[in-house]
């Protein structure tokens, strides 16, 4: 039977698959997400899916896929016809697990199938003695090359991962204390006030909005319902869209740029901000109250940063004795860039005027 053990160009074509895009995470996902996947494209590389390991309850040497014409054998001594591969559970599940051992159990049918209809075309090809053709000799040396790399990079970033691992209680704690800013919420309700009518898209017009805004903050300081307010605002104006929510929740300090934050928590509990303007609308605001988060209930997004913190610090360390010197006319670039650069680490956070950030 012939093994799965395929040659490192076939995992190459099945990892390329694997490489997942970076979605735009919450400021507190894992910070080993934002690690660099070590990973360049190929010309004509064939995509297996996303594999998963194996629910069905089927024993270890049931076979998965049988490939009749597919030999085993290297020199071909028999008929073609007379080959036969077969799969087992067992090594469908092995390779599946080398590849992306945390994949959905949802797709291991995709890349099943998928393998099977890679591993039948190599074996044609090399029926065709296309491994011999001097430019399929020259891709697959270059791609075991990139194989080889891709696997020793990525060994790199798992030993700089187990060494970030454990977050002591003491640098928690610490970081906890030094950091209580970080962790204040304020709850706020809003008055919103569009200068242009959502409806229709038309600009209103700013001297009567400007009229309104300041008696709605009148009304919102005398202790007026926010959502009757809204409504009012909205009927008075001639606006005939959808209200926007007047309750925004608990936002953190970061949230906010270090004016707004300083504006919104110096209110006390019941207070109204001055009116508030950006190019898009008019807000009032109002603080409903103000909290700290305790430090067990932060711990998991201190570890957090603290381990995105070492997993930097590691890297630097671990490739400090690195240099790179480009070609910035090749690259067209008027810079060199960095070879790792803290961008593939750090999470973007941009901090926005408040009467842009609370926006609908």
């Amino acid at each position: 039977m012939r093994t799965i053990l395929m040659c490192a160009v076939v995992l190459i074509c099945a990892e390329s698959a694997l490489a997942q895009s970076a979605p735009q995470a919450p400021p507190m996902q894992n910070p080993a997400a934002n690690l660099p996947q070590y990973r360049t494209p190929r010309r004509g590389a064939r995509r297996l899916g996303k594999p998963a390991r194996t629910t069905a309850e089927l024993p270890p040497n049931t076979p998965v896929v049988t490939l009749d014409g597919v030999c085993d054998r290297p020199h071909r001594t028999a008929a073609t016809s007379d080959c036969k591969t077969v799969i087992t559970r067992a090594q469908m599940d092995s390779l599946i697990n080398t590849l992306e051992p945390d994949a959905p159990s949802t797709a291991n049918r995709q890349f099943s199938i998928n393998y099977a209809r890679l591993l039948a075309a190599s074996d044609l090809a090399e029926q065709r003695h296309l491994d011999s053709n001097p430019e399929v000799a020259r891709e697959l040396q270059v791609q075991l090359k990139l194989a080889r790399m891709e696997v020793l990079a990525d060994s790199l970033l798992r030993e700089i991962r187990k060494q970030t691992e454990a977050i002591p209680d003491t640098e928690i704690r610490k970081y906890y204390t030094d950091h209580q800013d970080y962790f204040e919420q304020a709850e706020l309700q809003r008055l919103y006030l569009p200068k242009s009518a959502p409806d229709s898209g038309q600009p209103l017009d700013i001297e009567v909005l400007k009229t309104k805004a300041g008696e709605l903050q009148t009304r919102a300081a005398a202790g007026e319902d926010f959502d009757q307010l809204q409504q009012d605002a909205y009927k008075d104006l001639g606006i005939k869209a959808t209200l926007p929510p007047t309750k925004l929740g608990s936002l953190p300090r970061t949230k906010f740029s270090p004016d707004d934050a300083k504006l919104v928590f110096e209110m006390q509990p019941g207070g109204v901000s001055p009116l508030l303007e950006s190019d898009a609308a008019i807000l009032i605001l109002k603080l409903v109250g103000k909290k700290t988060i305790s430090m067990e209930d932060a711990r998991t997004e201190i570890e957090t940063l603290l381990m995105h913190d070492r997993l930097e610090q590691e890297l630097r360390d671990a490739t400090k004795s690195v240099k790179a010197q480009f070609n910035l006319k090749y690259l067209d670039m008027q810079t060199a860039p960095d070879l790792f650069p803290p961008s593939l680490f750090n999470q973007s956070s941009t901090k926005r005027g408040i009467a842009t950030s609370l926006h609908p």
